[in-house]
């Protein structure tokens, strides 16, 4: 593969260089070299017109026929394949795998270590391409038709991927990503509770506060009133990084490294860790100061007495005690 003017050699090189790309917002151009695929070009085509399209494709034409004087008659560039046809390839490819068997991978533990799917495996990067899509249309109602057909898999598939790898069901783990989202609306803006859960895309304010309160055991209103000193939020959606082994301090501590959010910790006699500074914003004796949640709720441990495992969201708030 060559992309942005490096070679790539092999699959798992390809992978990676492709596992951040949307493949929604590229246009996927087959070509054949006779009577046989030779090979795709993806070109980005978010905001491109049909037009526009047209024209590269016969310039890619021209570029390929110059380049390979001796092929001139046989290379032909095909009409830009639609997502649904890239999703029935896909299909295809789970019936019928046609890469080499992954050499860590046995028949009780495909492709996977520790529990983890491998960095770059067909599974990683399913669960990567249905993650992102969640995020980024979590405001939006999502199901697991939406979910499955964005990451060209079918629905039972990647049902079985989120229980075998999250350890939590499809629903639960949308669910938890909207609370979360639900609770900063609620603690940091003024937003009503209907809106805000229009704006999560829930059809139904009854259904989001029935959610809601099982989530947190508190109706939307409930925590609003007990939440109304929260100054800031930093909200650490589950990831493939996340290690099952690791407390919620050590997933805390790589989330922030990565995105470069300094912070600083201090610890008790009895080895318990807590964050004393996020970003800008330090602890105060007994009257400002940084708390955690996990799935909605505030556990009574210090982060790192809490094991990440089966967990899907992590919040640190900073709030005014006083009030």
């Amino acid at each position: 593969m060559l992309k942005d003017d490096a070679v790539f050699l092999n699959s798992l090189a390809i992978k990676q260089a492709l596992a951040d790309e949307d493949l929604t917002h590229f246009a996927i151009f087959p070509v054949t070299l006779g009577t046989q695929l030779w090979g795709t070009i993806m070109c980005t085509a978010k905001n491109v017109s049909s037009k526009r399209l047209s024209l590269a494709q016969d310039y890619l034409t021209n570029v390929l026929r110059e380049s390979f004087a001796s092929n001139t008659d046989s290379f032909t560039i095909w009409d830009a394949l639609t997502a649904h046809q890239v999703k029935q390839i896909n299909y295809f490819h789970n019936f019928f795998p046609l890469s080499e068997p992954n050499p860590l991978a046995t028949p009780s533990n495909p492709a996977t270590i520790n529990g983890h799917p491998i960095a770059n495996s067909d599974a990683y990067h399913s669960i990567k391409l249905a993650m992102a899509y969640i995020h980024r249309n979590i405001q939006q109602s999502l199901s697991l038709n939406d979910v499955a057909e964005a990451a060209y898999l079918s629905p039972s598939y990647l049902s079985r991927l989120f229980k075998k790898y999250l350890h939590v069901n499809f629903v639960e783990y949308v669910n938890n990503q909207k609370i979360a989202l639900a609770q900063e609306k609620l603690a940091l803006t003024l937003t009503p509770i209907n809106q805000v859960s229009a704006q999560l895309g829930f059809s139904q304010t009854s259904y989001f506060t029935k959610i809601f309160k099982r989530k947190t055991h508190l109706t939307p209103s409930e925590f609003r009133q007990h939440n109304h000193a929260i100054q800031k939020v930093y909200t650490i959606p589950r990831d493939l990084d996340w290690d099952d082994s690791a407390s919620i301090y050590d997933v805390t501590k790589n989330y922030f490294e990565r995105h470069e959010i300094n912070y600083q910790t201090d610890a008790d006699d009895d080895g318990a860790t807590y964050l004393t500074r996020i970003g800008n914003l330090a602890d105060k004796e007994d009257s400002q100061g940084w708390v955690y949640t996990v799935d909605g709720q505030q556990p009574v441990q210090s982060a790192n007495e809490v094991n990440a495992q089966n967990k899907s969201v992590i919040q640190w708030v900073y709030m005014n005690y006083a009030n």
